[in-house]
């Protein structure tokens, strides 16, 4: 028996804890490959990057995610305190499968591959002072227009008191890259995630080079790989979580692990005492054809326990952890019908309205699809398994013209006992 030590710091429910891991002899699965791995994806951008205006660009930053469910980087949170900054300014930015914006694959893979079925890399030119973001999820490689690094979505990285220059360096330390991932997976898997995984399935393993967005996660200099093993973000675990904060030196060494647990969400029990209030404005009602939107504004918010001010950039609310519902001015519920849009949609007008009933859109501060929540075939729920719920996203109500929703109130609640979550809107 080993025991870690953590030595996280306590900040943002994060707490400090002990790991202890079970070395009992292990053979190990064989390895199986999902997705490239990290040089492997470097030869399928490195023509794409060198084509895009704006450049030189430098590798500032490197993600790999396999995930064993399905994962949403944007629960935890980032860096910095200003979580509806971040996520509202990166969808804005970059429509399409992000680290901020939509379900990662569920990895098919061995944690000991050094593959993954989702990675993404970040760059940045100091000429045009721009960041370009390349992703490559379930084989397919998406290269987004460039953005600028003033914007909201640079905070992120963490970068502080470094820059996105600092980390460029430090990736290609003498003019050359560290070993492969799939080596590091290896290491850190006879390690500690043979042992470590007995106990915590499922999981994501983060393949990490330079800058990191994560708040359980620091930049590890040298161009030392980071390899961790989290399980905030995937859907239907919260609460407090272990994890694993580890490092391969660029040679290959194993160096070593910081462990503990995190506190995933705010919970209504101590020491993290709070609840998740969403506060709506004044619904604006659009008709388009034989449909009628309701779109209501939301300001999410933690009003915590012996805290005299509320949060408004709280962190840890999933989408799978609210659930709607709709009554008329009576009180009496309304039948949910089945979202037209149960996948990414580039507008809001290719949601059409079902005659059955009501339905709901999660919409970004930009207007971008993020979600839909209505009937499935297994209840009433969400079309994506896990994203982020932050503040100034639009939850828009979808109904047909005929509909008459004066006194109809949407109401929000939890589905977890351990989280609290209320809000309401009236139509």
């Amino acid at each position: 028996m080993v025991a870690v030590a953590t030595a996280l710091t306590v900040a943002g429910g994060l707490a400090v804890g002990l790991v202890t891991l079970d070395r009992q002899p292990s053979g190990g699965p064989p390895v199986v490959d999902d997705g490239p791995n990290f040089y492997q994806l470097l030869a399928m951008v490195n023509s794409s990057v060198a084509n895009v205006t704006g450049g030189p660009w430098s590798l500032f930053s490197v993600v790999g995610l396999a995930a064993q469910g399905d994962f949403s980087p944007n629960v935890r949170g980032y860096e910095i305190e200003n979580q509806s900054l971040v996520v509202n300014s990166c969808q804005s930015l970059l429509a399409g499968a992000t680290l901020w914006n939509g379900t990662i694959p569920i990895t098919s893979g061995t944690l000991n591959s050094g593959t993954a079925p989702f990675w993404q890399l970040a760059y940045y030119s100091n000429v045009s002072q721009q960041l370009l973001i390349i992703t490559s999820s379930s084989g397919i490689v998406h290269v987004f227009s460039p953005i600028p690094a003033s914007s909201g979505c640079a905070y992120s990285w963490d970068t502080h008191p470094y820059n996105f220059t600092f980390w460029g360096n430090q990736i290609y330390a003498n003019s050359s890259l560290p070993v492969n991932s799939p080596q590091v997976a290896q290491v850190m898997w006879n390690n500690v995630g043979q042992y470590w995984f007995k106990q915590n399935v499922p999981a994501v393993e983060i393949l990490w080079l330079g800058a990191q967005v994560f708040t359980e996660i620091d930049g590890v200099p040298g161009g030392n790989w980071g390899v961790d093993y989290l399980r905030c973000g995937i859907a239907g675990l919260s609460g407090y979580q272990n994890l694993i904060d580890g490092a391969v030196y660029r040679d290959g060494e194993y160096g070593g692990i910081l462990g503990g647990t995190v506190n995933c969400a705010i919970l209504n029990y101590p020491p993290d005492s709070g609840t998740y209030q969403i506060a709506s404005s004044m619904p604006n009602v659009t008709v388009v054809g034989t449909t009628q939107y309701v779109a209501i504004p939301d300001h999410l918010y933690l009003e915590e326990a012996n805290e005299s001010v509320a949060d408004f950039e709280p962190w840890g609310l999933a989408n799978w952890m609210v659930s709607m519902n709709l009554t008329n001015a009576t009180g009496q519920p309304l039948p949910a019908g089945t979202p037209a849009c149960m996948s990414w949609v580039s507008s809001i007008t290719d949601c059409a309205a079902d005659s059955s009933g009501w339905y709901v859109v999660l919409l970004s501060a930009g207007g971008l699809w993020l979600a839909s929540y209505g009937a499935t075939q297994t209840g009433t729920g969400w079309s994506v398994p896990v994203t982020a719920m932050v503040s100034h996203q639009q939850i828009v109500v979808v109904v047909p013209p005929s509909w008459d929703l004066t006194g109809d109130q949407l109401g929000l609640n939890s589905t977890v006992s351990y989280c609290t979550v209320t809000g309401s809107a009236t139509l």
